[in-house]
């Protein structure tokens, strides 16, 4: 899934990384992270399990067309997300916005 958002986010034109770019970037740019994973269990076996990132969105301006392109990738990739205000970090001038993504995987296949 890690490189399915990388891949995403790059097709946009957006820089991405998982954790931490090695170089400083000018925004916007994304960084991803894993937030963990719920599963299910039926007779000692996984077998659902839903896999949670969070893509964090940075940006000095604001850009509604990039984001809902954002958006729009998601969905088409199958992903479900939840999005979050716009966030000012004042020591760096830059703006955040937190989305929680989210695919459901069903005995080692995306549903």
């Amino acid at each position: 899934m890690v490189g399915q958002l990388l891949t995403l986010c790059d097709s946009l034109g957006i820089p991405a990384a998982y954790g931490s770019f090695k170089k400083p970037q000018v925004p916007p740019f994304v960084c991803i992270l894993g937030d963990g994973e719920q599963t299910t269990q039926m007779d000692n076996k996984v077998y659902h399990r839903v896999q949670y990132y969070t893509v964090e969105y940075y940006f000095i301006e604001k850009d509604e067309q990039k984001e809902f392109a954002l958006e729009d990738a998601f969905v088409e990739h199958g992903f479900i997300y939840t999005k979050s205000e716009d966030i000012y970090i004042e020591s760096e001038n830059v703006y955040e916005i937190q989305y929680t993504v989210w695919r459901s995987i069903r005995n080692g296949r995306s549903e």
